[in-house]
């Protein structure tokens, strides 16, 4: 059952939002963000779903959702008892947030910081989540070092952005186009009207690039996993990746992780 009062109308406040923060974008691309506002909740419900069957039950976790946005995630992790914080350069976010918490009766804490260093002490947090903020992150390697202090030894991070392999690129929906040089790529979205990758601070990463940004930003290790799919054809396209060496999550829309804090 909801607990969300009333008054609190994130469609209406998505679109003060969007129009201030991204004023060229084009009228899809403002549509979908407001509908991802709306939709926040419940998906962030399945990421929790998800995150107790891949790591176990968030339930008196310490975490830490680093990029929080309109605090979508952080309310879902705090209605399983998790004791979450959540962080993001944006102070209008902050304060969208901390509203957005009030009215579905949960308290998660949300810090405003510069993104270069996190306000936690080293080993604070059992457990981080970082969902699709990656691909917004100047320096993904500060980025990801700086989760690595703050977690415990053996913390995990659920980590999630979306895939430059996939065709279809997810911020400005536009079909191939950040398979381009970047920069003929940024012209080409300002020249057809679409947000400029400068106003979302957009980069693009596949599996193997992120491997490599691991590697420069601390002790990780990736959690291998199987999937757990029923479908006849995913499960034979796995079986022909399987044979060269190659991984279904590394084609699929959005890469998503467990990583490991390596450490005693």
């Amino acid at each position: 059952m909801e607990k969300m009062a009333n008054n609190f109308k994130i469609n209406e406040i998505a679109k003060n939002y969007v129009s201030k923060k991204f004023p060229l974008a084009s009228k899809k691309e403002k549509e979908k963000i407001i509908k991802d506002w709306e939709r926040k909740i419940k998906v962030s419900r399945l990421v929790v779903d998800d995150f107790k069957q891949r790591i176990g039950n968030p339930r008196g976790m310490k975490i830490l959702d680093d990029g929080c946005g309109n605090g979508g995630l952080a309310i879902a992790f705090s209605e399983t008892m998790a004791e979450i914080f959540g962080v993001d350069v944006e102070k209008e976010l902050i304060d969208i947030s901390q509203e957005h918490a009030s009215n579905y009766k949960v308290s998660p804490q949300f810090v405003f910081y510069d993104g270069k260093k996190l306000p936690f002490e080293d080993n604070f947090f059992d457990a981080a989540i970082s969902v699709s903020v990656l691909e917004h992150v100047s320096d993904p390697i500060n980025y990801l070092r700086e989760i690595l202090r703050v977690l415990k030894p053996r913390g995990s991070l659920y980590l999630a952005f979306p895939n430059k392999l996939w065709p279809r690129e997810t911020h400005t929906l536009l079909w191939f186009i950040h398979w381009l040089p970047y920069k003929i790529a940024a012209s080409i979205v300002k020249y057809l009207k679409h947000c400029p990758y400068k106003d979302n601070n957009l980069h693009f990463y596949t599996y193997w690039n992120l491997k490599n940004i691991l590697e420069k930003s601390g002790k990780w290790m990736i959690k291998e996993e199987e999937g757990r799919s029923k479908n006849i054809i995913k499960n034979s396209i796995k079986i022909f990746l399987d044979f060269f060496g190659l991984s279904y999550k590394y084609f699929l829309p959005h890469i998503q992780l467990i990583l490991t804090k390596n450490g005693k």
